[in-house]
């Protein structure tokens, strides 16, 4: 608090300056512009991030499989069975290539 006083007289503190642009389009810059404009708010993604392409070439949605063995990968799956539950691997295994 000591910095905002001068000579007994309270200093107005500093405006950043940053101006961020309408993104919602709604003629006024409010909190939404400003998460959108930091990527808080994604709509969708693109097409790129949402499929990969497997080992044998094909190339498909990015799904359970594809994120178990990205950790298997880096080596922060958990010791012994893993990060995924039985019943998540009972489901995929449902879409999984036969």
């Amino acid at each position: 608090m000591r910095k905002y006083y001068k000579e007994g007289k309270k200093v107005e503190k500093k405006k950043s300056g940053k101006k961020f642009p309408d993104l919602t389009g709604d003629g006024k810059v409010t909190r939404a512009d400003v998460l959108k404009g930091r990527g808080v708010f994604k709509k969708g993604g693109s097409t790129e991030s949402q499929y990969h392409t497997t080992k044998d070439g094909r190339r498909v949605k990015k799904g359970l499989y594809y994120y178990m063995n990205r950790a298997k990968k880096r080596g922060t799956s958990k010791p012994g069975k893993g990060s995924v539950t039985d019943k998540a691997l009972k489901q995929s295994a449902k879409t999984a290539k036969k």
